[in-house]
């Protein structure tokens, strides 16, 4: 259990007007602690109806409380929640009275933190209750419910239960030497779990941009020579005036990002300056970050002018581009066959169907994870590519017939490293950074 066992409150359901408020509570034996105020027969996991005393005796509300005994409970401890009417004033005087009953307010993530130190999370899926919290976008929860209900925690169970059996093979073969016809066998055993850990570790440290499309948004440039519709383009699927439009070209100097919401996808979206040679050093400055942007991104919106044969834009990149014709209103007989997208920002021909094609986009880059786990915390990530690092020394030491000591000391070090992604074994400020994400009352 928790060495602070001082029960802590807050209200769960924020700090505005609404018809409900959820206040909720963690400790020890809250039912003693908390029957001067709440009057009602904490039963356990029941919906009752209550009142509630000030310290003057004044009932300051009915509300209905759910008691949590220990160890059944979010946090493991007692846990009740008040849902009681959601004023400003009987939250604040329901917060007060617990506070004189010798409850604190809770500190940010404090409940989840109590959850994680009690041992009914593990700490991916602590900081999968954050991001669920977070959740705005389908992307979003899906990388969320991955942490705290899907496939990765049942896979970083797998890799931990690999790297424990080739352990105790190891151990074996160290405790008893002699016995020399059992060890080709085992260390084949052997080689076959590091195997197969470092495929595993492969596939989720190659998830990572996947996941991270999923949690933070798929980031979508426009590019291409100058005075194109790019600026425009930003302002029509954004519907604002967010980057100067002017039939100036070089307008855009810098680049401008904002963010998209397409049919609950997440989107960067990040307009650049046209690319061309000049001679300007403030816009050659401009084109050098666009090239960056481009380097940098998820899928490329290159834009041409149906007005300007010589408006294309070459592009060595890996990222997928789709190729946009703008300004078709101006030369409706322009050849459209080599292009994606043909659109109209004056007239918003096409605009439309390529909102659906960055859908389309999307929902490929991140379809997958559906059915696999993978990966969306840098965390994460560091840890993996750290546990790969360990199990292909390991492998090279297996190989090598080095000595089994060496070889148990790669295997631990990796299993520490795939050990820190659930928590087993984390430094403090570690901690102390994911739980300062948090929400209080979470």
């Amino acid at each position: 259990m928790v060495t602070d066992s001082q029960p802590i409150v807050a209200v769960a359901s924020g700090n505005v007007d609404a018809a409900i408020a959820v206040i909720r509570i963690s400790g020890n034996q809250l039912s003693l602690l908390l029957s001067p105020s709440i009057r009602c027969s904490w039963v356990a996991r029941r919906a009752q109806l209550a009142k509630i005393y000030d310290k003057d005796g004044i009932v300051i509300d009915r509300p209905i409380v759910i008691f949590f005994p220990a160890p059944s409970s979010y946090t493991g401890q007692d846990v009740v929640e008040i849902h009681c009417h959601g004023g400003g004033f009987i939250r604040r005087t329901i917060v007060a009275t617990l506070q004189t009953l010798g409850v604190r307010l809770a500190e940010a993530g404090e409940f989840t933190k109590r959850a994680l130190l009690n041992g009914k999370l593990d700490l991916a899926q602590a900081e999968g209750v954050a991001q669920l919290v977070a959740a705005q976008t389908r992307g979003q929860w899906q990388a969320a419910h991955n942490l705290m209900f899907g496939n990765l925690h049942r896979q970083i169970d797998d890799l931990r239960a690999n790297l424990l059996q080739a352990l105790s093979l190891l151990n074996a073969l160290i405790d008893f030497p002699d016995e020399r016809e059992t060890q080709v066998e085992q260390r084949d055993v052997i080689s076959n779990s590091l195997r197969a850990t470092t495929e595993i570790i492969s596939r989720l440290i190659a998830s990572y941009q996947q996941g991270q499309i999923a949690e933070n948004g798929l980031r979508l440039v426009l590019s291409g020579a100058p005075n194109v519709g790019k600026s425009s383009l930003l302002n029509l699927l954004l519907g604002k005036e967010r980057a100067i439009v002017a039939h100036e070209a070089g307008t855009t100097r810098d680049y401008l990002e904002d963010t998209l919401l397409l049919d609950g996808r997440l989107f960067k979206i990040i307009d650049t300056a046209g690319i061309r040679s000049t001679d300007n050093v403030i816009e050659q400055q401009g084109v050098a970050r666009s090239k960056t942007m481009i380097a940098n991104c998820d899928l490329v919106c290159l834009l041409s002018s149906a007005t300007d044969k010589d408006s294309s834009v070459s592009l060595v990149t890996e990222a997928k581009v789709i190729t946009v014709l703008n300004k078709i209103d101006l030369c409706p007989d322009f050849k459209v066959s080599a292009y994606d997208q043909v659109i109209s920002c004056k007239t918003g021909v096409g605009i439309d169907s390529l909102r659906q094609r960055l859908c389309v986009e999307f929902d490929d880059r991140i379809q997958p994870l559906a059915e696999e786990a993978f990966i969306s915390c840098q965390r994460h990530l560091v840890a993996l590519e750290k546990a790969l690092q360990h199990l292909q020394e390991a492998q090279s030491e297996l190989a090598n017939d080095s000595y089994e000591e060496c070889l148990a000391a790669s295997i631990q070090r990796a299993l520490n490293d795939i050990e820190e992604i659930i928590g087993k074994v984390t430094a403090d400020e570690v901690l102390g950074e994911i739980f300062a994400k948090f929400c209080v009352g979470k």
